[in-house]
């Protein structure tokens, strides 16, 4: 059965109990939703208990397991309000006495609005024991046009010895299937087309057109569409002129 956020929500604004938002916040954690207005004026109408409550949850996961970050709570965070994820992330930073944590969660909340303060936060922590903090610098660095530098911090953050123990392949691959989007259109913002067209490779050059678009959802459907814009204007510099005909038309036909 399909998981309705919404409904969810309803429901425990009718009967509130901090086991019953924990359990709606590890929900969407793990079944992740784009949020609609009326979700978010739920989320309002529960006022500070439940923001509370997940910044709780989001201190100890944080303090536990970087990556969960990484794979989870960004995307939580992300479909929040402005002043529902600035609300989150403050509530985290008077919980935790843990200093990284602390840290981590200041840098943080200043990506939007000052990315170069982020970095120096995150300067602060150990990027051996804790490797996503690349992750989220490279991000920094993306924002701030140091697409150079973006694409460095990225590739060291896919290159984490993390990714390399077996158990963790099958994270390594998704992440890189991902992350590897983002460095081959820098590359083409740096119109350095060789570089970026490796990176192409990676991600279309052994998968069914069909089936990477099963990678997504509606929601991303601009992005790919930009994305894919790269890989044309890439083939077309090099002279690939036919294959970059082929990847039009499909463009075409899906986004018709």
């Amino acid at each position: 059965m399909e998981f309705n956020f919404t409904n969810t929500l309803k429901e425990l604004n009718k009967e509130y109990s901090e086991e019953k938002a924990s359990e709606v916040i590890e929900d969407l954690l793990y079944n992740p939703t784009d949020l609609s207005d009326e979700d978010h004026d739920i989320v309002d109408s529960l006022g500070d208990k439940f923001l509370r409550i997940a910044a709780q949850i989001f201190v100890e996961d944080l303090a536990y397991d970087f990556n969960t970050l990484v794979n989870y709570w960004e995307a939580f965070i992300g479909q929040l309000t402005e002043e529902q994820s600035q609300n989150l992330l403050n509530f985290g930073i008077e919980q935790t006495d843990v200093d990284f944590v602390e840290d981590f969660i200041i840098g943080y909340r200043k990506f939007y609005s000052n990315p170069n303060e982020s970095i120096t936060f995150f300067n602060k922590l150990n990027e051996d024991e804790l490797y996503e903090i690349k992750f989220f610098k490279a991000r920094c660095y993306e924002v701030l046009e140091d697409y150079e530098k973006a694409i460095e911090t990225y590739k060291s953050y896919l290159d984490s010895p993390y990714f390399k123990v077996d158990e963790n392949l099958e994270q390594a691959s998704v992440n890189s299937f991902y992350i590897n989007h983002t460095i081959a259109s820098l590359y083409t913002k740096l119109k350095q087309y060789e570089n970026a067209n490796i990176y192409f490779d990676k991600i279309l050059g052994e998968m069914d057109f069909n089936d990477y678009l099963d990678n997504f959802d509606a929601s991303t459907n601009q992005e790919i569409k930009v994305f894919l814009m790269d890989y044309v204007e890439t083939l077309e510099q090099l002279g690939k002129h036919n294959k970059a005909n082929e990847v039009v038309e499909k463009i075409r036909t899906f986004f018709s």
